[in-house]
């Protein structure tokens, strides 16, 4: 790549996570900005007018804030989920917007297993009736089936939704796959059976969520998707909260549609209502949007991010764009 070069890089929020790009960005002679934390949006769109580039940690960018920021060229979301940046509105004013999609795919897979698993084991309910101080009963516990032979749905076959089928299949899954995106013989080819997503619920033991929130996926479970599924279903969601309709799901683990739950994610984060009955329902297992994280994902987080800005700034493609028709080349 060229040498340093006098460009400029914004950093909207979540400075301390992101400090590793940052370094590496103001070593190669960046100058990087750093919004300060609890900045209004007016001074957000401030602090974005003349920038090329800017990466969006936490903080929703919206169409105004956009509209805004004059002179950018490329919005990159340090992480996988897009869906805090509206990105038909970038792609109107001709900004490119790129995610990083590669740096926790392991992470993420590692940990849906283990919710999986923990779920489908009826671990937290074990767990309830240990402490209440009795022993484990097998009266008392809830129907526990071996895995071998059952079915895994997997929705949304991007590196995660492969990582977490591989995992599976060498538990014992029969794993199902849906991913329009996705050609049926590229998903044949994984050993996992391509299905629509109405067969995917209909026929699951078991579901997991990898694929992007959009207006097309908002609330893809619902209380007409649990109406069709096996009872008993174990669900997991690693993706994104507004994939699942919290409002649905209490209802459904009440009637047994639902026989347990595994969340990473739920509607409403950085900030969700953890005031919320369901989560201290003992078939719900319940981790604060943490699938991602180990000390190296955490940095290469920041060094992707950082690595995309800096191409982009060097006259190249970014690698990892969501709209690669907002616009023909940088600059």
């Amino acid at each position: 790549m060229p040498g340093p070069i006098d460009q400029r890089v914004v950093i909207t929020d979540s400075a301390e996570l992101l400090r590793p790009g940052i370094e590496s960005l103001r070593a190669r002679g960046v100058t990087v900005d750093v919004v300060a934390e609890g900045s209004s949006a007016a001074d957000l769109t401030t602090a974005l007018a003349g920038a090329p580039v800017a990466i969006v940690g936490l903080r929703p960018l919206d169409a105004a804030q956009i509209a805004g920021s004059r002179g950018t060229g490329l919005l990159i979301r340090a992480g996988i989920g897009y869906d805090i940046i509206d990105v038909p509105a970038a792609t109107e004013h001709g900004i490119w917007v790129a995610n990083v999609p590669d740096y926790c795919v392991d992470e993420v897979a590692d940990h849906t297993l283990v919710l999986l698993l923990s779920a489908w084991r009826r671990i937290a309910q074990m767990q309830a009736i240990w402490q209440a101080g009795r022993w484990v009963d097998p009266a008392r516990v809830p129907p526990v089936q071996r895995i071998r032979g059952r079915r895994l749905g997997v929705v949304g076959f991007g590196r995660i939704g492969r990582a977490v089928a591989r995992r599976a299949l060498a538990f014992g899954w029969e794993v199902a796959v849906n991913d329009p995106l996705v050609a049926d013989d590229d998903v044949r080819e994984s050993d996992v059976t391509p299905v629509s997503l109405d067969e995917l619920f209909a026929t699951s033991d078991a579901v997991t969520l990898h694929c992007p929130l959009t207006s097309a996926t908002d609330h893809l479970v619902d209380s007409g998707r649990l109406d069709r599924v096996r009872p008993g279903l174990v669900l997991v969601n690693t993706s994104r909260g507004g994939l699942v309709d919290l409002s649905a799901v209490g209802p459904a683990l009440d009637d047994g549609r639902l026989g347990a739950l595994a969340l990473d994610v739920v509607e409403g984060e950085p900030t969700p209502d953890l005031t919320n009955p369901l989560f201290r329902r003992p078939e719900v297992v319940l981790t604060p949007h943490l699938a991602w994280y180990s000390l190296e994902s955490r940095r290469d987080l920041a060094l992707f991010a950082a690595e995309e800005a800096y191409r982009y700034l060097s006259g190249e493609r970014p690698r990892h764009l969501i709209n690669p028709d907002a616009r023909r080349a940088p600059g």
